[in-house]
């Protein structure tokens, strides 16, 4: 009898209850897209939630931004770090604190270990590349494995088999998703950024992330790729991911890096290991 593979679909059909971003949340990234709003604006909004609003100014004035003077409230940190960041920042606290529970199957401190680490290097190479806003690229960076999350917690036994699979054949996640059912966590990543309204490059690169074959997106791609490949060289993974670290030679002609920049980002690969660890501290 044939086993019938779990499609997107069905996966889909699984989630009765559909992780919502708060909706302080929602509006911030709303008015940051909005060119006429302004920092009173989103500094009103954001003081709807109290506790998240003390989480952002515990970030703000952490060594993660060195600042020269601590910073009093959000309006004042929005006129400093500029919208951009401070979008960044309310997204990491809320995502960071939706997906918080220990699952059997999956290991919830590695994955946010690894996409604090992925969010840090990702902004570091926006900037270094000069393929994008580097805060865009944090964002990318951070929420582009959240499809495995919503496997993890939807889809248990598969995920379960996805695993197995992935160590017994040293496979990617991504890879060992397609030899067990007809989907993968990018895609599934991809209907959540949609879900959550966020910006359609950011769900096209999260769509996409691992190859750059047929992308619209191959600069943001080729960041990601490069930032994977760097935590996998550091041994900063997530459950799973059981593939020796291989990268893609296509993405040096999209990022525009030599790759003796390959050495410039490494000898800084701790110091943003440090600053995701500060992240999560403060974040989760």
């Amino acid at each position: 009898m044939a086993v019938t593979r779990a499609s997107f679909e069905d996966i889909i059909d699984r989630i009765h209850t559909v992780p919502s971003l708060p909706e302080v949340v929602t509006q911030v990234v709303r008015l940051v897209n909005d060119p006429n709003s302004d920092a009173r604006q989103v500094n009103q909004i954001m003081m709807k939630d109290a506790a998240m609003s003390a989480k952002m100014l515990r970030m703000v004035n952490s060594v993660y931004y060195s600042l020269p003077e601590p910073v009093n409230d959000l309006e004042q940190a929005i006129v400093i770090l500029g919208f951009k960041t401070i979008r960044s920042i309310a997204l990491s606290v809320s995502v960071l604190s939706l997906f918080q529970q220990q699952n059997a199957n999956f290991n919830m401190k590695a994955f946010w270990a690894h996409s604090a680490v992925s969010a840090c290097l990702c902004r570091l190479i926006a900037g270094k590349a000069r393929i994008c806003d580097p805060e865009l690229g944090f964002t990318i960076g951070l929420l582009k494995d959240i499809g495995k999350v919503i496997l993890a917690e939807n889809a248990a036994e598969e995920t379960r088999t996805i695993i197995a699979v992935a160590r017994e054949y040293r496979m990617s996640f991504t890879k060992a998703c397609r030899e067990v059912i007809d989907t993968d966590d990018a895609e599934i990543g991809g209907w959540l950024a949609e879900r959550w309204e966020l910006d359609s490059q950011l769900t096209t690169v999260v769509k996409s992330q691992n190859t750059l074959i047929g992308t619209t997106e191959p600069k943001l791609v080729s960041m990601c790729m490069l930032s994977e490949y760097l935590c996998g060289l550091k041994k900063i993974r997530t459950s799973g991911s059981c593939d020796e670290p291989v990268l893609d030679a296509g993405v040096w002609p999209h990022l525009g890096l030599d790759k003796t920049a390959l050495v410039d980002v490494l000898s800084v690969i701790n110091d943003e290991v440090e600053n995701a660890r500060q992240l999560l501290a403060i974040a989760g």
